[in-house]
């Protein structure tokens, strides 16, 4: 019986990646004010983080809600096939919460196993691509949802931020709020630890922590895939790609785009790794 995957959009995955791989993306909604988009349906990276500066508030941000889940679920399973969804960690979103009601309201209708990915991003984004290639070889649903657990425990996501006030403001800070306060010019690196953000390490500049980011995803060479995003500047996530590369001669590397939801709740500045290690 044909798998499918479906996922949300904080994974931050290409559009083109996820309609190769036939992955259905249920979209989160961004917030400036009264007006309402859904994230990389009605508004793209790019018209996201020009906007975010002009706007002088802060986005906000909602889940999906059950009837876009069951929609997703119902058209996924129209055929027959089963389903393995794969969300953003229920740490940082309700997200997970609106599939698994969708899920039980469709007991007996679709067949639904439903994934903590304890991640953001192109670490969720990650899960979904080992889940994805693994259904795509015909394998069942029990064993594309054990491929996607074993991808958790390979994935890291590791980033800096310029600031966390908007992590701060936005409520997704996590363990990161015992940085709040003490930071002055320091710049934080931060890491995803147990489904939620966490220190990782303190640095006195930009250009350090960049320079600590590169040795981060140098240090391992039996890294698999190494994914690189910017949160609004396309031009930086291409440096620091060119920077590693000489340095992973064997490691598929792919360009990333934070999205508008994490992008809401990042702020510009942010530059993230995502190494997936081999299994």
């Amino acid at each position: 019986m044909t798998v499918r995957i479906v996922t949300d959009s904080t994974c931050d995955l290409p559009r083109s990646v996820v309609v190769e791989l036939g992955v259905t993306v249920v979209p989160l909604t961004v917030l400036f004010g009264d007006e309402a988009f859904l994230d990389g349906v009605e508004i793209d990276s790019a018209t996201f983080f020009e906007r975010m500066r002009r706007f002088p508030g802060l986005p906000k941000t909602s889940q999906p809600s059950v009837a876009r889940f069951k929609e997703a679920y119902q058209a996924a399973g129209a055929d027959g096939s089963e389903i393995v969804s794969i969300h953003i960690s229920s740490r940082m979103s309700g997200t997970l919460n609106s599939a698994s009601v969708a899920r039980e309201q469709l007991i007996g209708e679709v067949h639904v196993d439903l994934i903590d990915s304890y991640q953001v991003s192109l670490g969720l984004g990650a899960v979904v691509l080992e889940a994805a290639a693994a259904a795509a070889t015909g394998a069942g649903i029990a064993e594309v949802s054990r491929v996607a657990h074993a991808a958790i425990g390979r994935t890291r996501v590791v980033a800096v931020v310029d600031t966390l006030e908007y992590l701060r403001r936005g409520g997704r800070i996590g363990r990161a709020a015992s940085l709040v306060g003490g930071l002055l010019s320091i710049k934080p690196i931060l890491q995803m630890t147990n489904g939620e953000l966490a220190p990782f390490e303190r640095v006195r500049t930009r250009a350090k922590a960049v320079d600590r980011l590169a040795q981060i995803a140098v240090e391992d060479q039996t890294i698999r895939r190494l994914f690189v995003a910017a949160a609004g500047d396309d031009a930086a996530t291409a440096e620091f790609i060119e920077r590693v590369r000489p340095r992973l001669p064997h490691t598929d590397i792919r360009f990333g785009q934070i999205g508008p939801v994490v992008g809401a709740h990042s702020g510009p500045g942010l530059l993230g790794i995502c190494p997936v290690r081999r299994e």
